[in-house]
């Protein structure tokens, strides 16, 4: 079977698009990932895909408020769908995944220019705009949370992530392989990216010390931001194993299932990528979504966690250190069930069985 995925923009859409990949090939299958340049830049694609199965088309953003921009992006738009009609003509796939998002768009209308089978996946609880206009052309759509038009074409199951049980660690060898010493004290993870996380990083910045004295830290505050905070916290660092704590600062960690595995409560943004990993490495966790996300999605995307008992939401303009230490104290009080809770927010085994439902469709 030929299988193409179409993948690009940005990680939230690019990351289940190469958990899938990964899925595909170990069945065996030919599979083409189409994606644009800006995506190449990614870690995970250079990581995870031979770089025989990609193919490329020019679409770099999408479609805004400026009319200048615009053009460009119709000019770009229109070069990209022509380009891929190219593409799935010389492949000629039996099925065409989306991930959404703009990336996807040329090639979802590709595919129903040519009357592929199109399968297109939602990984948020409010559908984007490109996305609206993608499942009217698709076969089916698979979601990750229910947007309440639950049916034969609209199918919840979750969002493919790229870890398998084998990526599970020991918490020990985990916290290990990341510089902490054994300790009884529980470890809170604290990893929000670079974009629009300045504000919630320079306000842990000035409460971390109040962090430190209940709990562990392993902080990723993102390569933008990585120098500043580790230069604040330069003379708390020096004075911590006095006192028996520990804070560990990244700039990044590239296998990121070291990081889950050592965590026993998050703190971070509320990403559908994010969620799955939550999810599937059993971490709860307080959720605080980034205000400017397109129709504000992350915030219901934090909330049906919420819902579900696997976390605490606190909205970034009504952060404080009071609100945050409460909700970190009720997980912690509570870890057990929050960890079970949020393990049974999707399956454990996600993209085997996005990927099996894929190919019955």
């Amino acid at each position: 079977m030929k299988i193409c995925i179409s993948a690009g923009g940005t990680g939230g859409h690019i990351s289940p698009g190469v958990a899938l990949y990964k899925s595909f090939k170990s069945k065996n299958f030919d599979v083409l990932f189409i994606t644009n340049p800006h995506a190449l830049e990614f870690p995970i694609i250079k990581e995870e895909v031979n770089s025989k199965d990609i193919a490329q088309i020019p679409i770099s953003r999408g479609f805004s408020k400026n009319i200048v921009k615009n053009l460009k992006t119709l000019i770009e738009f229109i070069k990209s769908v022509v380009a891929s009609v190219k593409i799935l003509k010389n492949f000629n796939p039996d099925k065409i995944v989306l991930t959404g998002g703009y990336a996807s768009a040329p090639v979802g209308i590709a595919g129903f220019l040519l009357g592929k089978d199109i399968i297109l996946l939602e990984q948020n609880a409010v559908m984007g705009t490109t996305n609206k206009i993608l499942s009217s052309i698709s076969k089916a759509v698979i979601l990750s949370f229910p947007l309440g038009k639950e049916n034969k074409k609209f199918i919840l199951i979750g969002n493919p992530i790229r870890y398998s049980l084998e990526d599970k660690m020991i918490k020990d060898s985990a916290r290990n392989i990341l510089g902490l010493e054994p300790s009884e004290r529980k470890v809170i993870g604290i990893v929000l990216g670079s974009q629009g996380a300045k504000k919630v990083n320079e306000f842990l910045c000035e409460n971390i010390e109040k962090i430190l004295e209940e709990f562990d830290v392993i902080w990723i505050p993102g390569t933008n931001y990585y120098e500043t905070i580790l230069s604040k916290t330069k003379n708390l660092v020096a004075s911590l194993s006095e006192k028996g704590f520990q804070l560990k600062i990244f700039p990044f960690i590239t296998k990121m299932n070291i990081f889950f595995s050592a965590t026993d409560i998050a703190i971070t943004r509320a990403g559908a990528s994010t969620l799955s990993e939550l999810s599937f490495f059993g971490v709860p966790a307080v959720l605080i979504p980034f205000p400017h996300a397109a129709h504000n999605h992350q915030y219901y995307n934090a909330k049906h966690f919420e819902k579900k008992g696997a976390a605490v939401v606190i909205e970034e303009k009504n952060l404080t250190t009071e609100n945050l230490l409460e909700a970190v104290r009720l997980i912690n009080n509570n870890l057990s069930i929050f960890s079970s809770n949020v393990r049974n927010v999707f399956p454990q085994n996600v993209t085997d069985v996005v990927a099996d439902k894929i190919l019955r469709l």
